[in-house]
């Protein structure tokens, strides 16, 4: 219902020819729910890229980067307080390096620049990362909403000319990514690797100084101190944190024994409903066809 009403207020006509004749909707997902796995911004990005391919809405107005923003606005509109990065990579697919500049308040659409999203997978066609769902389940929208709110407080404390940790923290995650470009393309999985532990021990230290004592969470921290134990070349939170899923960076062709190393150690923790599953590129994003 999220979705139709931002629908029905940037684009009225479409909203109207799904009022004429409502849709019938239908859906499955292998996505674990509150896992940090944009579960509910697939099935979000799903159901407008139907509407779109069954009511024959024009590509070149409801395109990709619109209705990448258009999910965004729709879970916003549902109380779910994300960013845009789950949205882009849902709608569009592929590997991508991301840039949200002048997206920070979530203005209204055409009150904003699109994002930068550019695709990686023609350099890159293989990245030995695995995903471990933990099985904790937790809203990642509340847990963002929570950090956004201290971060934007402590982002008007520096524009009063304050200093701030937390934005200060903020700043050199986002360096990591600049420089995991580099060693992305370069296929330098060491590098890649260091730049993943780094960005994820700058983002476990802003979470305690959001107001999340476990930081990134008990069990995330306890599966990403065991992979680097075990020889991983990186580990970092997935998603919100508090829960939810890491994302292990292994070492090129042993992706199933870290894999099994992994899955035997959340069972360990008691972490009954966990799973590790092994990264694949899908170049296609969301996609829809005509039913036969």
């Amino acid at each position: 219902m999220s979705a139709l009403r931002v629908l029905e207020r940037y684009y009225p006509e479409c909203a109207e020819r799904v009022a004429e004749d409502p849709p019938d909707v239908e859906y499955s997902t292998e996505i674990p729910p509150e896992s940090g796995l944009a579960g509910s911004t697939a099935l979000t990005a799903a159901f407008l890229a139907a509407l779109r391919c069954a009511y024959g809405f024009d590509r070149r107005k409801l395109n990709d980067y619109i209705l990448a923003e258009l999910v965004q606005r729709a879970e916003e509109g549902a109380g779910v307080m994300c960013g845009y990065a789950d949205r882009y990579a849902c709608v569009m697919g592929g590997l991508a390096y991301m840039d949200f500049r002048g997206k920070l308040y979530h203005k209204p659409l055409r009150m904003e620049p699109l994002a930068t999203y550019e695709r990686l997978d023609a350099y890159v066609d293989y990245l030995p990362v695995l995903i471990c769902y933990l099985g904790v389940r937790r809203s990642s929208g509340e847990v963002h909403a929570r950090f956004r709110s201290a971060y934007m407080r402590e982002l008007e404390r520096v524009r009063r000319g304050e200093r701030s940790e937390l934005v200060a923290l903020m700043r050199r995650v986002g360096l990591t990514a600049m420089k995991g470009k580099y060693a992305l393309l370069e296929q330098d999985w060491e590098e890649f690797g260091r730049l993943m532990n780094l960005n994820h021990r700058l983002v476990d230290r802003a979470m305690r100084l959001a107001g999340f004592e476990e930081g990134a969470g008990y069990y995330n921290n306890a599966v990403i101190e065991y992979a680097l134990r075990i020889g991983a070349l990186g580990a970092k939170l997935s998603g919100a944190g508090g829960g939810g899923s890491v994302i292990v960076l292994a070492e090129p062709e042993r992706e199933k024994a870290f894999a099994e190393e992994l899955a035997g150690y959340m069972r360990s923790l008691s972490l009954i409903n966990s799973r590790v599953y092994a990264l694949e590129i899908s170049k296609a994003g969301a996609e829809a066809r005509p039913l036969e």
